[in-house]
């Protein structure tokens, strides 16, 4: 009786594990189906779906700033699901100004997310970035891919560098409808693009593992586990 019952178990374990390792292959071998669209202009908006298992899941999303995420799901062309993710409340107005040491903690706060964003502007990063682009673009050909943009940085060598990257990538993008136009004068940003294709996700997680762990992005995290805040000292100085 003991023995049958553990037979009954272990089959049933068996189906299970079965039914995760196909599973887990149908995750790996069948391809998402993806298509996304979005512009900067005075309103930003973005939208895109994933398609899988050839129509029998899809996803929809939109966001336009400012304003809400949605999302639409659906299963088999019956089950249908939306979903907007609540928009965290804005700051209440200080009717009065902040005290002097806050407005300063404020500054210093403001400058250390500014001077960490530049960190990713850096030439290597940036070639870094777009090698990975050029690598995804080779694995997985989209079939659709238009850009048009005005793009600028605060330093002109940075716009500089980001054109002439793109040139050197000009026989990967030249099949394209794709447009960008320098501005070195100021920081800008302005214009649309619109892509789709399919992606296989173990590909692409691999991929972006590898521009995460790369020589240039991996000093950056290393540089912020091991840097020390430097303390000052108290006290009265005395000079002899």
């Amino acid at each position: 009786m003991f023995l049958s019952i553990l037979g009954f178990l272990l089959q049933v374990l068996g189906y299970l594990l079965l039914a995760v390792l196909l599973l887990c292959l149908i995750l790996i071998i069948v391809p998402y189906h993806y298509r996304v669209a979005g512009e900067k202009y005075e309103q930003s908006r973005l939208e895109g779906s994933i398609i899988w298992l050839f129509g029998g899941i899809k996803i929809d999303f939109s966001r336009t700033f400012p304003g809400r995420f949605r999302v639409h799901l659906t299963v088999l062309g019956w089950f249908r699901y939306s979903f907007a993710p609540p928009t965290p409340p804005g700051k209440p107005k200080q009717e009065s100004l902040p005290p002097p040491g806050k407005s300063e903690e404020n500054k210093h706060s403001k400058e250390k997310k500014k001077s960490s964003f530049k960190e990713f502007l850096k030439p290597d990063i940036l070639k870094e970035a777009l090698t990975t682009l050029v690598k995804l673009l080779k694995h997985f050909q989209p079939h659709t891919l238009s850009v048009s943009a005005k793009i600028g940085f605060n330093d002109p060598m940075m716009t500089g560098l980001l054109y002439g990257l793109l040139s050197q990538f000009h026989f990967l993008i030249h099949r394209h409808d794709v447009h960008v136009q320098p501005v070195f004068d100021e920081e800008y940003l302005e214009g649309q693009f619109l892509i789709g294709g399919r992606v296989w996700i173990p590909a692409l997680l691999l991929m972006m593992a590898g521009f995460m762990l790369s020589k240039p992005v991996r000093n950056i995290y290393i540089s912020k586990i091991f840097k020390k805040p430097r303390k000052s000292k108290g006290g009265p100085q005395y000079v002899n």
